[in-house]
């Protein structure tokens, strides 16, 4: 296959591409062209053999866009295209060639991530695998039965909010996708109804979040991996979302006010300390996982992990 007949081929498939990347939150520029990408066709035309097709997927800890074939053998990098929003470039983001073999060019082995779905409540969530475990890759939005949406005050029953009180911005069909904020409350009684609220799956315990941060890379970098990348409405919070878990800056409410959105991610353990307060991690826009305490009225975000 030619030059010109591979560069004609794959601009055939640029829309698929440039959407796949887009949907990462990567800025595209307006005049990119896949004939520009030498390193690309220099690898697909010297990968020995056709190409039947081209895939995108994320891939664990690289830097730089990845040429791969699709055992995940590297056969180009690309670390200065689609710039990032903020100056940075994407870390974990592959163009998977089908019909090349790239294993002889001593450039290394990628580690694909396949993000699953997985039905809650009826809602389709987004989930990754991360060490063996399986986490919702989105913030918990589940109005369950007993629990009481938007209640004024601190209550100390089952009780979540949306950010502001305003689903249609906050909620996870939002234009900010936060999902609800829930008390350690409603929390609990989620986790002693699991068989039946959530089957399949039940609330992290505090273990779970600790060995989740030493999949990563422990807890002092953990905040960058697992954060969310290219949220475009809060330029600080520097994630790079190595694993897919996309943690949300979607504040938290406190003593009934509506806070930190865009610059901290609250989640709730199913750990309790005291009749007060219950046990949290949370990432700011710092590089690592934090453990804290707080009040069991506070306002958080949830996810889920799936029965081993």
């Amino acid at each position: 296959m030619s030059v010109a007949s591979e560069i004609t081929r794959l601009n055939g498939a640029k829309a698929d591409i440039i959407q796949a990347i887009t949907d990462k939150g990567v800025t595209v520029p307006s005049s990119a062209k896949l004939d520009d990408m030498a390193l690309l066709i220099a690898s697909i035309t010297g990968g020995g053999g056709s190409v039947g097709g081209i895939t995108t997927k994320m891939i664990d800890s690289e830097v730089g866009i990845k040429i791969v074939d699709e055992n995940g053998y590297i056969g180009a990098s690309i670390t200065n295209y689609f710039p990032h929003a903020g100056n940075t470039y994407y870390n974990n983001f592959a163009i998977v060639l089908e019909g090349v073999d790239f294993s002889q060019e001593g450039l290394g082995q990628v580690r694909f991530i396949t993000p699953g779905t997985s039905d809650i409540g009826g809602r389709t969530y987004r989930t990754v695998n991360i060490g063996g475990v399986t986490w919702l890759a989105e913030n918990l939005d589940f109005k369950f039965s007993g629990v009481n949406i938007g209640p004024s005050g601190s209550p100390s029953s089952p009780s979540a909010w949306y950010y502001n009180n305003d689903e249609a911005t906050y909620g996870i069909d939002g234009t900010r996708k936060c999902g609800l904020l829930y008390n350690w409350h409603a929390v609990k009684h989620l986790n002693d109804n699991r068989s039946t609220l959530c089957p399949g799956w039940h609330v992290p315990t505090t273990s779970e979040w600790d060995a989740l941060a030493t999949a990563v890379g422990g807890t002092s970098t953990a905040g960058t991996k697992l954060k969310a990348s290219g949220v475009s409405w809060a330029s600080s919070w520097g994630g790079t979302d190595d694993y897919g878990f996309a943690a949300f800056p979607a504040g938290h409410r406190d003593s009934g006010s509506f806070i930190d959105l865009g610059s901290y991610a609250n989640f709730w353990t199913a750990t309790g300390y005291s009749s007060s307060n219950a046990a949290n991690r949370d990432f700011s826009t710092g590089a690592s996982m934090n453990s804290n305490s707080n009040s069991k009225s506070n306002g958080y975000s949830v996810r889920l992990v799936k029965d081993s």
